[in-house]
């Protein structure tokens, strides 16, 4: 059962991530593409009926990066404090980004009416998007990989056995 908690943490980060990148894309991707040869009226209530249901999406999307990110950073900070000077660079642009990502997609996203600049920051945060999950792949890489500390020997041991090779066997330290 412990493990079960950060794996869906870890799970609901990268599904909303999922969500949000695969509907910016196909919202400023593919539905005007597959909105061109309609009339201008059914075009635009289409649009805004799609855009409703991604604003629903995007707003929960945010919500589960937001929590699913702090609870995954409380969990790696030790990991990260292993290698400080890879790790803490990539996690606080990976939240900047992310921070960026969210700015933009509520002030594209707010009111009921399409912003007019919506298609260029649409792609802007397209952009952002990529980079944020390069970050996230090197981020992952540096804590995975990072060098592990090795055991030390416990020289306060109570041991009374000569160490292998010795000259004090038991037998010689009898004689």
């Amino acid at each position: 059962m412990h493990a079960l908690i950060p794996i869906t943490f870890r799970w609901l980060h990268i599904l909303a991530a999922c969500l949000a990148v695969g509907g910016t894309f196909f919202m400023r991707i593919m539905l005007p593409i597959g909105l061109k040869d309609l009339d201008m009226e059914t075009r635009r209530v289409t649009f805004l009926r799609f855009r409703g249901v991604f604003k629903m999406t995007i707003h929960t999307c945010i919500l589960l990066l937001i929590l699913s990110g702090i609870y995954n950073s409380m969990g790696n900070w030790a990991a990260y404090n292993q290698v400080p000077a890879r790790a803490q660079p990539l996690w606080g642009i990976h939240v900047l980004l992310g921070a960026a990502i969210m700015g933009i997609a509520l002030y594209v996203l707010a009111g009921k009416e399409p912003k007019k600049n919506r298609a260029t920051w649409m792609a802007v945060n397209l952009l952002l998007m990529a980079a944020t999950l390069g970050v996230a792949a090197a981020l992952k890489y540096v804590r995975d990989n990072r060098p592990r500390p090795q055991p030390t020997p416990n020289m306060n041991s109570t041991s009374t056995a000569a160490p292998s090779g010795s000259a004090l066997t038991p037998t010689a330290a009898r004689a």
